[in-house]
């Protein structure tokens, strides 16, 4: 129950409730112990000062100042004219056999003879407190503490009883002020400890914030990133160093790992062209009884080949990234050619229906992408498989739906990581070692798309790919029309004949002046060559006479 309130609240949470609390209580605690401390305090002041005026009032009355040796007398005047509240009380029934019979033989202006301020009588030297309420002559009830103190007359050897009583309305107050002070002060007190424990413990685990945030922008691909180390060397500073070195560790682990595989996937690459060669020239040898082995080597050496073909382009993919060369792809193509395309998984034929799509990306990546996904619907549907492609927005959605067991909930985003294949794929028969989805992934990623499984209306495994389409750019307006022009050149000056002389020769005939066309209407932007001005040609001039 603890741990589970803890995770659900938080370290700083529970850190100023923590502080909260124990503020809380301590402060009760003082409170208590300040209010009773002050109550005890003022009544022993009280005490105090009461006593002291018995024991003037008392030791006056015993000398005998009077001089009478009249108790009552001395009692008399000794509590007058006195603002005070006192009296002096004996007991003139001197037999222990018979009840007593208590009198006030003195008692100050204040106070009435009767009744008495405490119904209390003690021996010489003794003391004896009470709390007590006294109505005064003005008829005001005063709640007071009443200290008892027993002397002797020497004359008469008669006890009486001293009664001094002090209010305790002041102490009251006191005490009340305190307490309502306690009482409206504590919780502020615990609310302001509360709220500063929380920014503080905020500004004190600032440093394993940034350490998470930093983790949670790493990716798998990439581990060189390193936490900030704060520049305190305590629990955290000395947190973030270990996971540096964890870190360290990690992408050192990593890079070894991808090394290998690149490295042995090139290996391989050249026995298995080798094997593969091998056996198709084989095929044509061997005997009929050994060809059908022959040709189950040569498909078990494709799927190897495939295999490694695979751990290549995720390799590359974690070293470098796929990089793909981007052009305009027509995508229903690509899907309109699973049509018909043999596969090596065999199973059921897809059904396409594609819409005219055009996306941008590396083609054969594409390909890779679409065709994986038809060959895992094929290798797990029953009867139908169907492959769509539409544009659903700004994407275009590949949907491959089969009839086959489907995929869990559970599993909907395991399936797209490496050498994963399900409960019902393990079987050798089945397909591949699990690549085809963690390529799909790595692929659909470069291009800016996203990749889904969700269940099938077919009542199978549905799987949605989205790309973004090829962004259309703004459209070109059609160019004004400018201000007609006409040609307005001047027409050439026309020049009269020359006369030859007269001889016996026949005059030859004077030369034609030439037409000039009419000037044609230009518009700007689209001016037309001289010839289409003049469709007889350049202007013509006259020649100079001979």
């Amino acid at each position: 129950m603890r741990d589970r309130l803890r995770a659900r609240l938080g370290v700083r949470t529970t850190t100023a409730l923590a502080a909260a609390i124990t503020v809380a209580v301590v402060l009760l605690v003082a409170g208590a112990a300040l209010v009773l401390g002050l109550n005890t305090l003022l009544r022993m002041q009280l005490m105090s000062a009461a006593d002291q005026q018995a024991t003037q009032l008392g030791e006056r009355v015993a000398a005998n100042f009077a001089g009478s040796e009249d108790i009552k007398r001395n009692g008399i005047l000794a509590t007058g004219k006195r603002s005070d509240y006192v009296e002096v009380v004996t007991d003139y029934n001197a037999d222990p056999g018979h009840p007593p019979d208590v009198q006030n033989i003195g008692s100050s202006d204040p106070l009435p003879e009767y009744p008495l301020m405490a119904d209390v009588l003690v021996r010489p030297g003794d003391v004896e407190v009470v709390d007590s309420w006294v109505t005064l002559n003005e008829g005001k009830d005063v709640e007071v503490l009443v200290v008892a103190k027993g002397f002797e007359f020497p004359p008469t050897g008669q006890h009486f009883t001293v009664l001094a009583a002090q209010p305790v309305d002041f102490l009251h107050r006191a005490v009340d002020t305190v307490l309502v002070m306690v009482l409206f002060g504590v919780p502020v007190l615990v609310v302001l400890v509360g709220g500063a424990t929380y920014l503080f413990a905020g500004r004190a685990l600032r440093p394993v914030e940034a350490m998470r945030a930093r983790v949670a922008g790493m990716s798998d691909r990439d581990l060189s990133g390193r936490v900030p180390v704060p520049p305190a060397r305590d629990e955290v500073g000395r947190l973030a160093v270990t996971m540096n070195q964890l870190l360290d560790r990690l992408d050192g682990a990593q890079t070894t790992q991808r090394r290998f595989v690149a490295d042995a996937s090139h290996e391989l690459r050249s026995p298995l062209a080798t094997i593969a060669s091998g056996l198709e020239l084989l095929d044509g040898s061997v005997a009929p009884a050994d060809r059908s082995t022959v040709r189950t080597l040569r498909g078990e050496a494709g799927r190897l080949d495939r295999l490694v073909d695979g751990l290549l382009l995720l390799a590359r993919s974690d070293e470098r990234g796929l990089q793909p060369n981007r052009e305009d792809v027509d995508l229903d193509e690509i899907v309109e050619a699973e049509r018909g395309r043999p596969s090596d998984v065999g199973g059921v034929a897809p059904e396409v229906r594609a819409d005219p799509v055009r996306v941008s990306g590396d083609r054969a990546q594409l390909v890779r992408a679409v065709r994986n996904l038809v060959d895992n619907a094929r290798r797990h549907a029953r009867t139908r498989v169907l492959v769509s492609l539409t544009a659903d927005g700004p994407t275009a959605l590949v949907e491959v739906a089969d009839d086959g067991p489907g995929v869990s909930p559970a599993d909907r985003d395991r399936i797209f990581e490496r050498f994963v294949r399900l409960d019902e794929s393990r079987a050798r028969s089945d397909g591949g070692a699990g690549l085809g989805l963690a390529i799909v992934r790595e692929i659909v990623a470069v291009h800016g798309g996203t990749v889904e499984v969700a269940e099938s209306e077919l009542g199978g495994a549905l799987f949605r790919l989205r790309l973004p389409l090829v962004e259309a750019g703004p459209p070109q307006p059609e160019p004004e029309p400018g201000p007609e022009l006409f040609d307005d050149r001047p027409e050439p000056p026309t020049l009269p004949a020359r006369i030859p002389p007269t001889s016996g020769r026949r005059p030859s005939p004077a030369p034609r002046t030439p037409v000039l066309p009419r000037p044609v209407p230009i518009r700007l932007g689209d001016a037309p060559s001289p010839a289409d001005v003049n469709p007889t040609g350049p202007i013509p001039t006259v020649p100079p006479g001979r």
